[in-house]
């Protein structure tokens, strides 16, 4: 069926003078502007499509014909083209909703659908400069295209909006012809838009689009649906893959897990123990070296759970919003490593992590927070949050949360952890750190090899004796607060003689560690010898003396503004800590305490523990004093320059 083209704006008001159009083109550019996930589009459509199959559910189950409905979804991403498509056999688009439904926050949703605020389909059409969108129902089909929206809206001056035009092509998705009644939306990507390329996270089958979608889109249902069929077809490379699943749930790593427990029937085998043994009587093996422990609570179970740990704010969210909270708790953050490794997506890229998630509307929404613990930090990566609030939706789009509900999350996600999961940590696998791994261990040797051949093809030399004056100051004139600003002093420090016999080599951004060092002894030996006065940040005479012009191998360099960062790398496994041989920071933090311990070299009595020049702590083990790395710590680096001895009280204060 054919139509005359229709202005979507034409539904906001009758008469759309220049400034009335004005006033709508900032209004869209609004809502656009909330949308600043790269998951959005897949987010709107298939929350649409969703609620459209179980509003016609409702209507079949009214009409007694549900045995005959199948509700069905599906989703094409098309890769090659640079296009998403999803279709339904919903409830569908009748004449007059086909007419309206692209008008900035005109909605025919209620609060029980998943986006419920009339922005969703104003996005899909604006936001892109190619959007189809075709309707079936009985006594109504339309197909219908709207070209160029992105560019209209980023066009300054008086420029027609564009029109949705009549298009009879062939579908994006076949499958769609032969659909009763339904909706199918096409969108495509560019430059201008956000995603620009769909292939940039690198998902190039079905299988990986499948586990991404259901943990970023409403495929990840808080509730679990198992009525409506989902089909993903992904062309990728002329490829063609697809799966087909029925329902709709989140992806939870210990579902897939081969060892797991849920919290409270531990917490009942360990009270039901007690009760027939007494203290000292271990759980049975089956509760034993898990994987995973988890559990849900619902608003009625965490206030009991949490009893005397609620504020007044806290239980009110609890009564309004009526939240659930799920949890999975892991051995090792490696878990949640190892699944975004196997995905084989683009280096270093992320799907699911560790932490905070946020959901409403029986969907995941927003990105992922960090659980704020203050103790055993490194269990921030091996627990996963997922909380969920009823009666609520997120501001315009997906902007994010109201202050409180975040706050609210923060706060019972910590006291969880640290007041009930903690107790769970000997049911779990022992968690014995990164093992040595030869394939790691391979490439950090190859990687080191490819340094020194670009140091060999291209070496970089000064000698001139006309330059190197020393000015006796630096040039940076405040304190850092980034850590590009940690990097800079630190050269400064190195190529102003500060810090003596340390070379930087060239390294590249698609390796895991920041860079590589080597330390040379090739200055005359007096350079490096320690001295209280003149050079206290020297070595001890007979060090300088043994390795007088001696160069070593590689060495691995990280540079971090607090300590906390790399313990944070080490805790989540991405880094390890056999690797590093300098970390350069500007300050300690106060992470490290919970695993290692620091021993200060500016303090008189420890320098001759001082391998090479410059070095102003040694990071180790805080069970058995062996040595992990050596630190630069920057600011107390040039604290002590400038008052030794105090700073050496300072230091013994802090470390002692």
């Amino acid at each position: 069926m054919t139509f005359t083209p229709l202005d979507p704006l034409e539904s906001k008001t009758t008469r759309v003078s220049d400034a009335a159009l004005g006033a709508l083109k900032r209004e869209i550019k609004n809502i656009l502007s909330s949308y600043v996930g790269w998951y959005d589009p897949f987010c709107e459509l298939i929350q649409n499509a969703l609620d459209a199959v179980e509003a016609r559910a409702v209507q079949e189950l009214s009409a007694g014909n549900s045995e005959n409905y199948k509700p069905k979804i599906d989703i094409i991403i098309d890769l090659d083209d640079n296009s998403l498509t999803v279709s339904d056999n919903g409830i569908g688009l009748d004449k007059e909703k086909f007419e309206q439904f692209l008008a900035p926050n005109f909605s025919f949703k209620n609060g029980a659908t998943r986006g419920h605020k009339g922005v969703g389909a104003t996005y899909v059409a604006y936001g892109f400069n190619y959007m189809r969108v075709s309707t079936r129902v009985p006594g109504f089909q339309a197909s219908g295209r709207i070209i160029g929206a992105r560019r209209w809206l980023n066009t300054d001056g008086l420029v027609a909006n564009p029109k949705v035009e009549p298009d009879d092509s062939a579908q994006l998705d076949s499958a769609f012809d032969s659909t009763d009644r339904g909706v199918s939306i096409s969108v495509r990507f560019d430059e201008t838009t956000h995603p620009k390329r769909l292939d940039w996270i690198q998902a190039d089958t079905a299988e990986k689009w499948g586990k991404i979608l259901s943990i970023k889109t409403g495929l990840g249902s808080i509730v679990e649906d198992d009525s409506v069929e989902i089909s993903i077809q992904v062309k990728a490379k002329a490829k063609l893959t697809e799966i087909k699943t029925r329902g709709t749930r989140y992806l939870w790593l210990h579902k897939s897990a081969a060892k797991t427990g849920r919290i409270r029937d531990l917490e009942a085998a360990a009270e039901a123990i007690f009760k027939k043994h007494g203290i000292g009587r271990r759980l049975p093996d089956k509760y034993r070296n898990l994987d995973f422990v988890y559990d849900s609570w619902s608003a009625d179970e965490l206030a009991n759970l949490l009893a005397g740990s609620l504020d007044a704010e806290e239980i009110e969210i609890l009564k309004r919003y009526k939240p659930t909270v799920s949890v999975e708790f892991g051995f090792s953050a490696k878990l949640w490593t190892s699944f975004n490794e196997g995905l084989k997506l683009r280096p270093a890229y992320k799907v699911l992590t560790a932490g905070i998630q946020m959901a409403a509307n029986n969907m995941p929404q927003g990105e992922v927070m960090l659980i704020p613990l203050q103790r055993n930090i490194g269990r921030q990566h091996q627990i996963h949050f997922l909380i969920h609030f009823e009666n609520y939706s997120p501001d315009l789009g997906r902007k994010g949360f109201h202050r409180e509900l975040s706050d609210f999350a923060k706060s019972v996600s910590k006291t969880i952890a640290d007041d009930h999961l903690a107790k769970l940590r000997t049911y779990l696998k022992a968690n014995t750190g990164v093992s040595p791994d030869l394939v790691r261990e391979l490439k950090i040797g190859e990687w080191k090899r490819e340094m020194l051949d670009h140091e060999k093809a291209k070496p970089l030399s000064l000698t001139s004796e006309h330059f190197f004056k020393p000015s006796e100051r630096v040039s940076i004139t405040s304190a850092p607060t980034r850590e590009q600003d940690v990097i800079a002093l630190f050269n400064q420090l190195v190529a102003g003689g500060v810090i003596r016999g340390i070379s930087v080599m060239s390294t590249n951004e698609r390796f895991t560690y920041d860079g590589l060092f080597k330390i040379a002894f090739d200055l005359p030996v007096e350079l490096y010898v320690y001295s209280a006065v003149d050079n206290p940040l020297g070595v001890p005479a007979s060090v300088a003396t043994a390795l007088q012009g001696q160069v070593t191998e590689p060495r691995i360099l990280e540079y971090k503004f607090s300590l906390d960062g790399l313990v944070e790398d080490i805790d989540s496994i991405s880094k390890n800590i056999n690797d590093v041989y300098l970390c350069v920071v500007w300050e300690t933090g106060q992470m490290y305490s919970e695993k290692y311990g620091i021993t200060s070299l500016l303090m008189p009595e420890n320098a001759d523990q001082r391998q090479y020049h410059g070095v102003t702590h040694i990071l180790t083990d805080i069970e058995t004093g062996a040595r992990n790395c050596e630190l630069i710590v920057l600011s107390e680096l040039i604290e002590s320059l400038n008052d030794q001895d105090s700073t050496a009280d300072r230091q013994r204060e802090k470390y002692e």
